[in-house]
């Protein structure tokens, strides 16, 4: 490359081809980007994520290996029992919208539950102040209800749903059982994840 700056670009999100015969090299942390014969694949590795998934189809014959999709928590599965902890909270804050996340600690590799301070809330609407975090901890779960409206992704959540984190947002909380949608965040790019909470026909 003749630029430095097009090199650093390429240290921060490497792109390579997957082999066809041999081994792909391991992958320390970060982002880079894979291409392969079923398509261009994105690997993104956290304390708390590794994750594999494909971005786009190639619509042509590759002379590269195949990947296949996963997602793997360190932490194993979100806990239901802290987004059930949210829920209560959630509902004491009916009607308005609340917002809380969960926060891994590197160490420990356990979870917790902190709800954000609220700065301006209603029924439709909620903007938040986060809590400063230790030196070991991560926001890996970012959480939101709706009140008595229905879950869904709005435009606000797809501009405010950066960088790397799970999202989670919850509604109908004046029934017995809420509506939700859980969805993992890539810089941008959005894959939907399954929950307890999912019926027939949720996306």
């Amino acid at each position: 490359m003749t630029d430095p700056r097009d090199a650093a670009v390429q240290a921060t999100c490497p792109v390579r081809a997957v082999p066809r015969y041999g081994d792909l090299p391991m992958h320390a942390s970060g982002q880079r980007m894979l291409l392969a014969g079923n398509g261009l694949f994105v690997q993104m590795k956290t304390p708390w994520l590794d994750c594999t998934t494909r971005v786009a189809e190639v619509g042509m014959r590759l002379p590269y290996g195949s990947l296949d999709e996963t997602i793997a928590f360190a932490f194993g599965v979100i806990p239901v029992g802290l987004l059930e902890r949210f829920l209560e909270e959630a509902r004491l804050a009916l009607p308005n919208e609340t917002a809380g996340a969960l926060i891994f600690n590197v160490r420990t590799g356990g979870l917790r539950l902190a709800m954000h301070e609220a700065l301006a809330v209603g029924p439709g609407h909620v903007s938040y102040r986060i809590e400063d975090l230790q030196d070991d901890e991560l926001l890996a779960v970012d959480l939101h209800s709706h009140g008595r409206l229905p879950a869904f992704w709005s435009a606000e959540d797809d501009r405010d749903d950066q960088g790397v984190r799970v999202c989670g947002v919850f509604g109908n909380l004046d029934r017995a059982r809420p509506t939700a949608r859980f969805r993992l965040v890539l810089n941008g790019l959005f894959k939907d994840l399954v929950h307890p909470w999912q019926v027939a026909g949720d996306a």
